[in-house]
C-alpha cells in the first residue's frame, strides 16, 4: 500500500524538449520567410527594370527643313531650359547616320541603298522622372512650341516606365505598412506577454534557421535552370538577407511570448 501511494519519480526532460512544438513555429516562420524572399526579389527587380527604362527612354525631335547651326544651337538653349528636360543632345545631319550605324546596322544600310546619305539634325531628349507620368502632354506641348521640330518617342516604352514605377511604389507602401503592423503586433504582446514559463530562445533559434533556410529554398529553385550565379546577381543583396534573419528572429522572439508552440 505505501508502495503504491508513493509518487513516482518525475522523469528529467531531455534537452531537446526544450524545442518540442517549435515544428509549427519553424513552418509558420519559413512560410513568412519565404515570402519576404520573394517579395525582396521582385521588389529589387521591379526597381531595376523601372531604372533602366527610366534611363534609356529618349525623346526625339526631329528637325524639319535645313537649319543652320545657330538656329540649332539656339533650339537647344531653349529646349535644355525646360524643368521637365534633364539634358539635351544635338545630332548634326553628318552625324545622325553615324550614329544609327552604331545602334542599327542594318536600318543605315537600308537607308544608304534607298539614297539617304544623311539624316536630318535632331535633338535627343532625356526627361526628368516627374514628366514620365504624363509624357503625351509633354509632347503635344512641345509640338505646339516648337512647329519646325517633330516629336517621336516610344509610348510603350513610356507606359512601361511609368507603371513598373507605379508598381515599385506600391509594393514599397506596402511594405511599410506590413512592418508598422508587425512592430505594432510586438508592442502588444510585450505589453500583454504569455502567463507561464516560455523557452524565448528556442523560438529565436528555430525562426533563425528558418530564415537562413528561405535563402536555401530559393538556391535550390534557381539551380535547375542553370542560371545560379547571373540570378544571385539580381536576386538578393547581404543587406537584405540581413535583415530577412533579423525579421526571423524577431518574429520568433514575438510568436514565443505570444503563444506556447
Amino acid at each position: 500500500m505505501d508502495d503504491f501511494l508513493q509518487e513516482k519519480p518525475k522523469k528529467k526532460k531531455a534537452a531537446g524538449a526544450v524545442f518540442h512544438g517549435y515544428r509549427r513555429l519553424f513552418a509558420l516562420v519559413f512560410a513568412i520567410a519565404v515570402l519576404w524572399q520573394a517579395v525582396s526579389f521582385l521588389q529589387l527587380q521591379l526597381s531595376s527594370y523601372h531604372k533602366q527604362l527610366v534611363k534609356e527612354f529618349k525623346v526625339v525631335l526631329a528637325v524639319k527643313g535645313v537649319l543652320d547651326n545657330a538656329a540649332l544651337k539656339e533650339l537647344g538653349e531653349s529646349l535644355n531650359q525646360k524643368e521637365d528636360v534633364s539634358s539635351v543632345k544635338l545630332f548634326a545631319p553628318q552625324d545622325g547616320l553615324a550614329v544609327l550605324k552604331k545602334k542599327n546596322p542594318r536600318l543605315a544600310e537600308s537607308l544608304v541603298a534607298l539614297g539617304h546619305e544623311q539624316m536630318p539634325a535632331y535633338f535627343e531628349l532625356t526627361l526628368a522622372h516627374q514628366a514620365l507620368n504624363n509624357v503625351r502632354s509633354f509632347a503635344q506641348n512641345l509640338s505646339a512650341e516648337y512647329p519646325q521640330l517633330s516629336v517621336k518617342y516610344s509610348a510603350t516604352q513610356a507606359e512601361m516606365a511609368f507603371l513598373s514605377g507605379l508598381c515599385v511604389r506600391i509594393l514599397n507602401l506596402a511594405l511599410i505598412f506590413a512592418l508598422v503592423l508587425f512592430f505594432a503586433f510586438m508592442f502588444m504582446v510585450e505589453a500583454y506577454p504569455m502567463r507561464g514559463k516560455t523557452h524565448v530562445g528556442g523560438a529565436v533559434v528555430s525562426s533563425l534557421l528558418a530564415g537562413g533556410l528561405s535563402f536555401v529554398f530559393f538556391l535550390v529553385l534557381a539551380y535547375p535552370t542553370g542560371f545560379l550565379v547571373p540570378a544571385l546577381q539580381h536576386f538578393t543583396t547581404i543587406e537584405r538577407q540581413l535583415s530577412i534573419l533579423i525579421f526571423s528572429g524577431l518574429l520568433g522572439w514575438t510568436l514565443g511570448k505570444w503563444q506556447k508552440f
